[in-house]
């Protein structure tokens, strides 16, 4: 098998795992949102919850996306490595590296197209979370405990969610649950 196919195989597995579990991926096994969770722990003076323009810089990641994957597919990769326009990527990860021991999970929720990829599918993959109403008080114990800021009882199965499974545990109601769904 050569490269080409492999990637392609590769493209086609992340896809069908998109579909299945969403983001389960990013919350539960990616390494680098627990290096991410690991500098967020390193003490310092000021932890930033949320700031002006959160919700607008979340959509770089799929930037990212087009940046990565479909502006190559439009064969203008030649001209953006002809700028070296790559090499910028370097001095943005070192800058996320640093920002990550204020803010919790830039990379996430700023930067990551296999995340942003994966956030396409939350809403429809068969592995989702889910509120039971009649249990949940609306107390905000999950809110204060979500890595990507969220709230995770009215924002079930968002775009954002990672599916860590913080929101679950942090629960004093067990509100929150996983599910299977059928396709």
């Amino acid at each position: 098998m050569n490269a080409e196919t492999l990637k392609y195989i590769g493209l086609a597995a992340a896809a069908i795992w998109f579909l299945v579990a969403g983001r389960l991926f990013c919350g539960r096994a990616c390494p680098l949102g627990f290096i991410q969770d690991m500098l967020f722990k390193i003490p310092f003076v000021v932890k930033i919850k949320t700031f002006p323009f959160d919700r607008q810089l979340r959509f770089l990641k799929y930037a990212h996306v087009i940046y990565n994957f479909v502006l190559p597919a439009l064969f203008v990769w030649g001209l953006l490595k002809a700028f070296k326009i790559h090499e910028a990527g370097t001095i943005v990860y070192s800058i996320l590296a640093v920002i990550a021991v204020v803010v919790r999970r830039p990379v996430c929720k700023y930067v990551c197209a296999i995340g942003a990829a994966g956030s396409l599918c939350n809403k429809f993959s068969w592995y989702s979370y889910k509120t039971i109403d009649h249990k949940c008080v609306k107390c905000g114990v999950c809110t204060k405990k979500c890595p990507m800021n969220i709230v995770p009882y009215s924002m079930k199965n968002s775009p954002e969610c990672i599916r860590c499974g913080v929101c679950i545990k942090a629960c004093p109601k067990n509100a929150m649950v996983s599910e299977l769904r059928r396709p």
